[in-house]
């Protein structure tokens, strides 16, 4: 059997949970058959950097170790490699009252009902805008249809550079 390089990227800042989670998340898609040529065959990881950096750059230092053949992440045995990533992106929930939804409930999309409270609370960050997937548990205004009360998972874009996850990369069998 052969190798295979790698790299994946899992949101969360806890690095052992990211990890478990990219790893389920690989074996859902590639099956747990064994020599996916993926981190689902990774049993640990080691941070080869402390320092978080923005996804493209972490890509970037994750290929150059690769084709370096970085003893740290080419062996197919061994651990994958763990670089914190920086990203101007995240997700947080709302939970709309009545108290925050206006008479009739909210003009216009979830998103534009997601865009109203936050910025009423303060809670959007300089330039950070809704981006596109706000999902949730939701009630209509009875009368208008209008989205009036609830709870939304609300993405985020365009904010502030924060650790939102983590690159793992190696060398798997496939």
């Amino acid at each position: 059997m052969g190798d295979n390089g790698f790299i994946t990227y899992q949101a969360g800042t806890d690095a052992e949970r990211a990890f478990t989670d990219a790893v389920e998340d690989a074996r859902y898609e590639y099956g747990n058959r064994g020599y996916t040529g993926t981190i689902a065959e990774k049993d640990d990881y080691a941070v080869v950097t402390t320092t978080p950096m923005p996804l493209n750059e972490a890509t970037e230092y994750a290929e150059r170790l690769l084709d370096v053949d970085d003893s740290r992440v080419s062996d197919k045995r061994g651990p994958a490699g763990a670089v914190p990533v920086l990203t101007g992106e995240r997700t947080v929930e709302v939970i709309i009252t009545t108290a925050d939804a206006p008479a009739g409930g909210f003009e216009g999309s979830y998103e534009d009902a997601a865009r109203a409270v936050l910025a009423a609370r303060g809670l959007l960050a300089e330039g950070e805008k809704v981006g596109y997937g706000v999902t949730g548990t939701y009630e209509l205004h009875p009368i208008t249809r209008r989205p009036y009360t609830g709870t939304m998972k609300v993405p985020l874009v365009n904010g502030p550079l924060e650790h939102t996850g983590w690159l793992f990369f190696g060398v798997a069998s496939c």
